[in-house]
C-alpha cells in the first residue's frame, strides 16, 4: 500500500457508444470516467469499499463539481488524472485534471465523500477511521467549499422518470452517472441539442431504487451565462434525491 502512487492515471477512448448527439463524449460518459479513476485508486491505496465493508463502513458521494474547457469526440484518447486532496469537515476529497493526447487540458474536477457507518447509515468522521487520509493529501485544482445548491425557487420546466433496473448498481440504489443523465432530462432542447456542458455541480442528497418515479425540476438561473437550477424529487414522499447548477456553452 506504502507503495502505491498518490497521483493515478488512467486512460480512455471514447467509443461511439459513449458519445452524444453532438459526436462527443456525453456528460455521463466523462463522469464515468472519474468514478472508474477514483476507484482504481482507493483499491490500490486499499480504501475500497470491499476493504471498508469488514469495518462497517463505505463511501458515499456527496458532490460533485466539475469544469469543462471542451468533450473529447469520437476516437479520442482521454487521461485522467486523480488524487486525494485531504479532508474538509466530514468529507474526503478527491480532484481530476482531464487532458487530451497532447496534453492540453479538457477540465478539471472535484469531489467530495462520505465515510458512512453501515449499521446507522450516518457519516462517521474519516480522519478517526482512516487517519491515513491525512497523509495522502495534496493541493485541489478546483478549490470549492461545497456550500449548499440553491433549488429552484419557481421551476419553469418538469418531467417524470422511473428507475430502471439499468439505472441500478451493485447496491440496487440508482447509480450516481444515472442521477446525473436525469437532471439534464427537463432541460430545452435549444440547450440539450445544441449548447456544450461547462460546469457541473451536484449535490446528492438520498437514495432511489428500481421503481421509484423522480419529478425532475429546472429553472433558468439568474446569471448572465446559460445557468440552470435543477431539483429531483422522489414523487411518493416528496424526498429531494439531488440538486444541481449547470451552466452551458454554445456548441
Amino acid at each position: 500500500m506504502e507503495q502505491t502512487p498518490p497521483v493515478w492515471t488512467e486512460s480512455f477512448r471514447v467509443r461511439a457508444y459513449e458519445v452524444d448527439v453532438s459526436g462527443r463524449a456525453s456528460v455521463a460518459t466523462v463522469c464515468n470516467w472519474l468514478q472508474e479513476t477514483a476507484g482504481n485508486h482507493v483499491t490500490a491505496l486499499g480504501w475500497a469499499v470491499d476493504d471498508l465493508a469488514p469495518k462497517g463502513l463505505t463511501w458515499v458521494l456527496s458532490r460533485l463539481h466539475l469544469r469543462l474547457h471542451r468533450l473529447p469526440g469520437w476516437h479520442d484518447d482521454v487521461r485522467i488524472v486523480t488524487w486525494h486532496a485531504g479532508v474538509l469537515r466530514l468529507y474526503g476529497v478527491r480532484e481530476f485534471r482531464l487532458t487530451d493526447a497532447q496534453g492540453r487540458e479538457l477540465g478539471t474536477a472535484t469531489s467530495a465523500w462520505l465515510l458512512i457507518d453501515l449499521e446507522s447509515r450516518r457519516p462517521t468522521r474519516p480522519l478517526e477511521a482512516l487517519p491515513a487520509l491525512d497523509h495522502r493529501a495534496a493541493a485541489r485544482i478546483l478549490v470549492d467549499p461545497f456550500d449548499k445548491i440553491p433549488g429552484p425557487a419557481s421551476p419553469e420546466r418538469e418531467t417524470t422518470l422511473v428507475v430502471r433496473l439499468a439505472d441500478l448498481d451493485m447496491n440496487r440504489h440508482a447509480n450516481n452517472v444515472s442521477v446525473i443523465a436525469w437532471a439534464l432530462e427537463a432541460l430545452p432542447d435549444e440547450v440539450v441539442l445544441d449548447a456544450a456542458l461547462a460546469e457541473l455541480e451536484i449535490e446528492f442528497r438520498a437514495e432511489a431504487v428500481r421503481g421509484d418515479h423522480i419529478l425532475v425540476q429546472t429553472q433558468r438561473a439568474p446569471e448572465g451565462s446559460p445557468a440552470f437550477l435543477h431539483r429531483l424529487l422522489r414523487e411518493s414522499d416528496g424526498r429531494e434525491i439531488a440538486r444541481a447548477r449547470t451552466v452551458w456553452r454554445s456548441g
